[in-house]
């Protein structure tokens, strides 16, 4: 009996002494030993975080009707990833947006599309198109009249100042037109 309370005394000792060495160690330590830090030093963003819709139907005083359903898409969203003081990596989902147009006059359908990225693409370098996303789309209702409704838009590439503004014309034929915008700086 003597023996087999010793063997369970030294088996106790024994096991009570793992990990002894770990005491000592930082977080950081351990994780980077047991080749975890990595998963637990990423930070996970998705801007927006939920799915967004905007919904946009007016009918103008010369009998045009404007449909704009603008949304958020799940697919090829914008990644940014920065480094931050304590070694964690923070990455940045920015979701693509684009907007379903239905174009009609007196409630007969002229043109249907949808406007994203693609329909821009002379205007700059796919290295832009590849880092931009939508901004948003409106009807300037001051620049439309009986042949044609204007819809402004601007791509931006997040988390920087860069970004390009369009002025999109559609015509009573369905015939779209697409120019750039360029803005002048105002002086008083």
């Amino acid at each position: 009996m003597n023996k087999f309370l010793f063997f369970i005394l030294i088996i106790t000792a024994f096991a009570s002494c793992d990990g002894r060495e770990r005491a000592y160690m930082t977080n950081e330590a351990i994780l980077k030993e047991d080749n975890l830090f990595k998963a637990f030093s990423e930070e996970l963003h998705f801007i927006p975080e939920r799915p967004v819709v905007i919904e946009t139907d007016t009918i103008l005083s010369t009998g045009f009707e404007i449909k704009i359903n603008y949304h958020s898409t799940e697919h090829n969203p914008i990644i940014i990833s920065k480094k931050n003081k304590s070694d964690s990596i923070t990455y940045s989902h920015y979701k693509n947006f684009e907007a379903n147009i239905d174009f009609s006059k007196n409630s007969s359908l002229i043109t249907a599309f949808v406007l994203n990225k693609t329909h821009f693409n002379r205007f700059e370098s796919p290295a832009f198109w590849n880092n931009a996303i939508m901004q948003y789309v409106w009807i300037n209702h001051e620049a439309s009249d009986e042949n044609r409704v204007q819809l402004h838009t601007a791509f931006k590439i997040p988390e920087t100042e860069i970004y390009k503004d369009f002025i999109l014309s559609i015509f009573a034929d369905g015939t779209t037109e697409i120019k750039e915008y360029q803005m002048t700086p105002k002086t008083i």
